[in-house]
C-alpha cells in the first residue's frame, strides 16, 4: 500500500510541473533605453511656440557666440537643433517678451525641448 501511495505521488508531482517547451519567452535582445543607442551624437535642442507671439529662438555659447538664430511664428518649432556639448544660454525674444533666458549645460546624446508656453513664457518642457 505504502508504495501505490508514492507511485502516486510521484505521478501528481510529474503531471503538475509545468512543461516549459510551451511557455513562450520574451526577446529582449532588441529592448533598449534610447539611451543606449546613442554614441556620442551631439546634443539637440528644441523650441516649440505654443504662445500667441512670434519669437526670435537664439542660442548662445559659454563665449556668448551666437550658435543658432531663427524666428518662430505662433504654432511652430524650430526642429531639432545640434548644438557642440557645452554651457549655452536658450533665449526666446520679441519687442513685448524682451530676452527671456534658460542657461543649459549640454552632454553628449542630450535631447531636450524647450516651449513658449500659452503665457508666452519660455519653459523647459517636461
Amino acid at each position: 500500500m505504502k508504495n501505490v501511495r508514492l507511485i502516486f505521488v510521484l505521478l501528481l508531482v510529474v503531471n503538475c510541473t509545468p512543461d516549459t517547451s510551451d511557455v513562450d519567452t520574451l526577446d529582449t535582445s532588441n529592448i533598449q533605453p534610447e539611451v543606449q543607442n546613442c554614441i556620442d551624437d551631439l546634443p539637440k535642442v528644441r523650441l516649440t511656440n505654443n504662445g500667441t507671439r512670434s519669437f526670435e529662438f537664439i542660442v548662445y555659447g559659454h563665449d556668448y557666440s551666437t550658435l543658432h538664430t531663427q524666428n518662430l511664428t505662433a504654432s511652430s518649432d524650430s526642429g531639432w537643433v545640434e548644438l557642440p556639448n557645452n554651457d549655452v544660454i536658450i533665449v526666446a525674444t520679441n519687442n513685448i517678451d524682451y530676452g527671456q533666458k534658460i542657461p543649459i549645460n549640454l552632454v553628449l546624446c542630450d535631447n531636450i525641448e524647450f516651449e513658449i508656453d500659452t503665457n508666452n513664457v519660455l519653459i523647459l518642457s517636461d
